[in-house]
Parts: C-alpha cells; sequence; structure tokens
C-alpha cells in the first residue's frame, strides 16, 4: 500500500533557505550553520520562557539536520516558537513545519504548504500579506492612504492577542510590532510627530515583549531617525548604537540602514569621518548587492543609490555642499521612480546643498521639482522641509526660478 503524501519524507527546503538567509554571528560573509542555529534557538528558548527551566527543549546541529532532511516536521510547541522567532517567521508554515495529523493549520497542496481555510495559520498569513500590501500602498499612494489600512489592522491585530492559542502568541504579537512600527513611519511622514513617537515606543514594547531582535533594532532605529529629525543628533547617535547592538542577528539590507543612520547621526554631531567611514561599510550590506530579493522584510529599500544620497546629506551636514551635489547628481538616477517620498526628500536634500553653496536659483529649481512629487505622495515631512527651505531662499524672490517655487509653495499650504 502506498503511503500517504503527508507522511513521505521529503527535504524542507523551505527551512534550510530560511537559514542560509541569516549571517553567521561568527564568520563574516558566510550564512548561519546549522550550529549556530541550535545556540540561536536555544538562547531563544530562554529569552521567550524567562525564569523557566527549557534546558530539556534544547537543541543541537543533529537536531537541526533532521529538520533541514524532513525527517521531523513537527516539533514542540516551545520549539517552534523559537524557531519562527530566530528565523524571522510568522507562522509554522512559513518555514515548512507542519503536522500531518492535525485539522487546523498547514497542509500539503501540490507540494506547497499552505494554511487551511479559517485557520489560525491562515489568519496570520493573510495580515502578514496585508503589510507587504500596505507598504506598497505608501509607495503608490502616500502615507495617508496606507496608514488607514494599517491602523485598521492594528485594531484587528489586538483584539487577536487575546484569542489566538498561547502556541501562536509570539506570531501574533510579532506582527502587532510590525503594524506598529508602521504605524509610526506613516504618521512620521505625515509630520504627526507626536502620534510617530507614540507607535515607535508601542512597537518596541511588544517586540521586547517577544524577545524579537529584527523587531527590536528596527523599533530603536525608527527612534533614533524622530531623535535626528527634531534635532537631538547626540540622542539620535545613542539610539542608532542601541540598534546596532542587535547587528549579528539581522539581514544584510537592515545592516545597511542602521550603519546609514548611525552615519547621519554622527554627520550631525560633528564626527563626519566616523560618518563617511560608516557610509563606506554599509554598501557592503546594500540590498542590492546581492541579486535576487533582498533578504528580511525591513530596509529593502536601502540600496546603494539610497547609500550615496545619505552621504550627500552627511556632507552638507559638514559644510561640504559643492561635494554633496555632486554626490546627489549621481545618486538621484538610482532612486526608484515609485519611491516617490525618497525621491523627494533627495531633491529637497540636493535643494538645501544648493542654497548652502550660495546657488539660489538651482536651489530653487530642484525645490520647485521636489514639491510637484511630495505633494502628489502626500509626504508633509518634506513639505515641511521645503517650506524652511523657502524661508532661506526668499531674499532672492526677484530670481524667476525663486519666484515661481515661491508662488507654488504658497499654494500647496
Amino acid at each position: 500500500m502506498p503511503r500517504h503524501p503527508d507522511t513521505v519524507i521529503a527535504p524542507n527546503t523551505v527551512l534550510s533557505a530560511a537559514r542560509k538567509q541569516l549571517p553567521s554571528p561568527m564568520r563574516p560573509g558566510q550564512c548561519m550553520s546549522r550550529s549556530e542555529l541550535a545556540d540561536a534557538v536555544n538562547a531563544t528558548l530562554d529569552a521567550i520562557y524567562s525564569g523557566r527551566d527549557v534546558t530539556a527543549h534544547y537543541v543541537d546541529f543533529r537536531w537541526i539536520g533532521k529538520l533541514e532532511r524532513g525527517e521531523h516536521r513537527w516539533p514542540s510547541a516551545a520549539r517552534r516558537a523559537a524557531l519562527r522567532q530566530v528565523l524571522g517567521a510568522t507562522t509554522d508554515a512559513d518555514i515548512g513545519l507542519y503536522s500531518p495529523r492535525r485539522s487546523d493549520g498547514a497542509h500539503i497542496v501540490d507540494g506547497q504548504l499552505e494554511a487551511r481555510p479559517g485557520s489560525w495559520d491562515e489568519t496570520i498569513h493573510l495580515l502578514r500579506e496585508e503589510w507587504h500590501l500596505l507598504v506598497q500602498n505608501d509607495k503608490t499612494f502616500g502615507p495617508e492612504y496606507a496608514l488607514m489600512g494599517v491602523s485598521k489592522q492594528l485594531g484587528t491585530i489586538e483584539a487577536l492577542l487575546h484569542e489566538v492559542p498561547e502556541t501562536l502568541q509570539p506570531a501574533v504579537v510579532r506582527l502587532a510590532a510590525q503594524y506598529a512600527e508602521s504605524a509610526a513611519w506613516l504618521n512620521q511622514s505625515l509630520n504627526d510627530h507626536y502620534a510617530g513617537q507614540r507607535w515607535t515606543q508601542q512597537a518596541l514594547f511588544w517586540a521586547r515583549q517577544i524577545a524579537d531582535p529584527a523587531m527590536t533594532a528596527w523599533a530603536i532605529y525608527r527612534s533614533s531617525q524622530q531623535k535626528l529629525a527634531a534635532g537631538r543628533f547626540t540622542r539620535a547617535v545613542e539610539q542608532a548604537e542601541a540598534a546596532l547592538r542587535y547587528d549579528q542577528k539581522l539581514p544584510g539590507p537592515m545592516r545597511a540602514a542602521l550603519r546609514v543612520q548611525h552615519a547621519h547621526a554622527l554627520a550631525g554631531t560633528g564626527e563626519h569621518h566616523a560618518a563617511m567611514r560608516l557610509l563606506d561599510d554599509a554598501h557592503s550590506w546594500a540590498a542590492d548587492r546581492r541579486p535576487g530579493k533582498p533578504d528580511g522584510e525591513h530596509g529593502s529599500y536601502c540600496t546603494s543609490g539610497y547609500i550615496e544620497v545619505h552621504r550627500g546629506a552627511c556632507l552638507r551636514l559638514a559644510r561640504r555642499p559643492t561635494e554633496a551635489i555632486a554626490v546627489l547628481d549621481e545618486a538621484l538616477p538610482t532612486i526608484p521612480s515609485r519611491h516617490r517620498q525618497d525621491f523627494a526628500s533627495a531633491l529637497l536634500t540636493k535643494a538645501t546643498a544648493h542654497a548652502a553653496a550660495s546657488q539660489p536659483d538651482l536651489a530653487a529649481a530642484t525645490a520647485h521639482r521636489a514639491l510637484r512629487i511630495a505633494r502628489r505622495a502626500g509626504a508633509r515631512r518634506v513639505l515641511d522641509g521645503l517650506g524652511q527651505l523657502g524661508t532661506v531662499i526668499r531674499v532672492h524672490q526677484q530670481l524667476p526660478h525663486v519666484r515661481a517655487f515661491l508662488d507654488e509653495l504658497k499654494e500647496a499650504s
């Protein structure tokens, strides 16, 4: 009699691929080994179940090997929770884990692992997919539109936190942290600083609740951005350094983004040489450094071009506006056209550099271009910066480009 399909041993390529996407904490440039994954799982078990003796659940490289070979598909709930957290997965299905005997979770359809309709796994999976869609909505339709969806789903997730089985709590808490951090960024884009800070702290609370290194680092990174925008450079540096303590546990694009933020904050304090070195280092982890889809869910925007845009910003802070303009001229064409807020922000940085270089006509022409993009993108943060620039160059309003910019700025306000 042939064996039931669910009992056939097949390699768990999903789990092994997830492991290979993580950097080795000990061997730069290499992926995480089975032994290193086992160590990370054991450390995460201790963090999740703090104060409890979980040594009976500890694993080693042989156990990881059995999982990857498909000899074992359904570990204990504690081990599954630790694996999901280390590998950045929301559900068991995301890392190829399923129980052939269970009826409410993942099952195999045409060789692919899928969540059963109506199961908790399906609900979590759909919310995760919705998050990705809302990220794209921010790029396409602007932060105000995306924030409506994020706010609605946050309400759904907060209700789920009281309903899901205990084994799925970490997955839902991680989703909550993810959505909260997105709410922080969207409010920041809309210039609502109080709401941005409030959601950042909420994201950090949820991330720390499940000892999730990626979400904890990303929430602290967002806090550093907020401090930088407020001109609190020393605090921005401290927060960036706190986020970098998780560096070895993060995918490449996140490591690049954290270095860029640290560099920008250091430039604000006058540490210009250190800032340039960090930007050079960030290129090693840029999202476009390797072919294919960037690893992880955060920082995928941090390409080589994005890094160079921030080099331009740091050069401007170093009072080297001519060099900043040259760097930005090369970097701007590399920013994808669909990333309208990033493009408008880069144009604002270039316009500000032109103003610092005593080129008010070029500053106005560049700012005028940024203004039109920022208005379409609903980027109030950029619009506020353009308003500040308008105040600076108003003394040159006799120049045609300056007058045209100031007239359209008045219409936009």
